[in-house]
């Protein structure tokens, strides 16, 4: 990606217009569009041509950029997302504060860095958790970005000093003595859409990797559906929260011996708990198709795993058999707590045609109490199956809560009928 194309989506904020921010008919703007936003959910042309007769032109687009972020960042940013300083596409790439600590305090473990780089910082969501480690020195390109990053180290003080400056990676340079650990988060975004190629990273992989050599360690943030074969050499980990791989990390230097170069890790992190998995690559090859038939228990794998290619190392850990060639569907007798299974009670199970399907559904209806909410539908392999109308046609005939997963197993597409145990919950 060429850096004269590259434009961070800033939404039109400006410095002059964030600062009018922090001022007090400035506070009362953000205040208003707040309001209007968790009333409304939309902002009106009425409402803009208003605000815009009260407030300087160009502070409109930053209260409500500011505004959006603030109601949107409660799960990333708990507690203090009403004090946060973001521009939604900078929110959207930024790590929530969960995320963020556990990468810092496993930078702390394996590294122990007397100072952190922070490039392409964004809005220093990973930073201020850097920050409870080691002093920390952040860069975006973005000059919006390091103004929020900085005010954000404001809101959410940590232990060790944080300095944000603007610049472009392309012209760092390449310094660096013992002890600065190297954590990089390049944009992954062009013309507004998504891009899991790493070659079209910004910066491109040569910049990446040109400051990466020069530091005894370091770890490379990127999207969890990058595709492996291209990354250079490092200790690749895939990490999910809540249920959703969130993000892929790369290690290298001294980290990524230790972890091992050969190796992946897969890491699940909840509002309880955080989980790991590691084994060798010999261990990564992906199962055979079975005709194992489901038993009382169905267990889907966390994302993180299965993207890791480490349900081989799961399933023998906790002795489950195969259901889907991926590994993302086990199967046992007994019930597991585990924070990377979602657990499933095997209510039906047959060789799937949408009318067999509709045929069993009809009778769990008469075995069931009606619950609230749509019936849940997962698919794995594949299929070809359009789930959304599914949904809506078995929902006209089925009202119990109940879960439907097709897959592809050893014989063709398999459906199982279930539902969530309430003593997983």
């Amino acid at each position: 990606m060429d850096a004269v194309k590259f434009i961070p989506d800033d939404l039109a904020c400006t410095i002059a217009g964030l600062n009018y921010l922090q001022t007090v008919p400035g506070k009362a703007l953000t205040a208003a569009v707040t309001r209007r936003l968790a009333q409304e959910k939309t902002i009106a042309v009425a409402d803009v041509a208003l605000w815009r007769r009260e407030h300087p032109e160009y502070a409109v687009p930053c209260a409500i950029a500011v505004s959006q972020c603030r109601l949107k960042g409660t799960d990333k940013f708990p507690g203090k997302s009403n004090e946060l300083w973001a521009v939604p596409e900078a929110l959207q790439q930024a790590t929530s504060a969960r995320v963020a600590a556990y990468k810092a305090q496993r930078i702390a473990e394996l590294a122990q860095p007397k100072i952190v780089l922070d490039l392409c910082c964004g809005i220093g969501g990973d930073m201020l958790a850097l920050s409870r480690i080691a002093p920390v020195l952040a860069m975006d390109i973005s000059m919006v970005r390091v103004w929020m990053a900085h005010h954000n180290a404001l809101v959410f003080p940590e232990k060790y000093r944080v300095m944000a400056v603007q610049g472009d990676l392309q012209n760092f340079p390449v310094h660096l003595t013992s002890g600065i650990f190297v954590h990089i988060d390049p944009a992954r975004r062009s013309d507004g859409k998504r891009n899991y190629d790493f070659s079209a990273t910004h910066p491109a992989p040569s910049v990446l990797l040109r400051i990466l050599e020069k530091a005894y360690a370091g770890v490379i943030k990127l999207s969890p559906a990058v595709n492996f074969s291209t990354l250079p050499t490092g200790h690749l980990e895939l990490i999910s929260e809540n249920g959703t791989v969130v993000q892929a990390l790369l290690w290298t230097g001294s980290v990524g011996t230790k972890l091992g170069e050969n190796k992946r890790t897969a890491t699940v992190i909840d509002r309880r708990t955080t989980w790991s998995i590691c084994e060798s690559s010999t261990d990564c090859a992906p199962p055979e198709l079975h005709a194992y038939q489901p038993e009382k228990w169905l267990y889907e794998i966390d994302g993180a795993v299965t993207r890791s290619r480490l349900a081989v190392a799961l399933a023998k850990a906790i002795k489950l058999r195969w259901l889907s060639p991926d590994g993302g569907y086990m199967t046992g007798q007994q019930y597991l707590h585990h924070p990377a299974l979602a657990a499933f009670e095997v209510c039906d199970h047959f060789a799937y045609t949408e009318s067999e399907l509709f045929k069993k559904l009809k009778h769990a209806c008469t075995k069931y109490p009606p619950a609230a909410g749509t019936i849940e539908v997962k698919t794995r392999g594949g299929l070809g199956l359009n789930t959304d109308e599914l949904q809506k046609k078995m929902s006209k005939i089925c009202h119990c809560g109940l879960t439907v997963l097709i897959y592809r197993c050893a014989h063709g597409k398999a459906c199982i009928i279930a539902r969530r145990p309430i003593i997983a919950k």
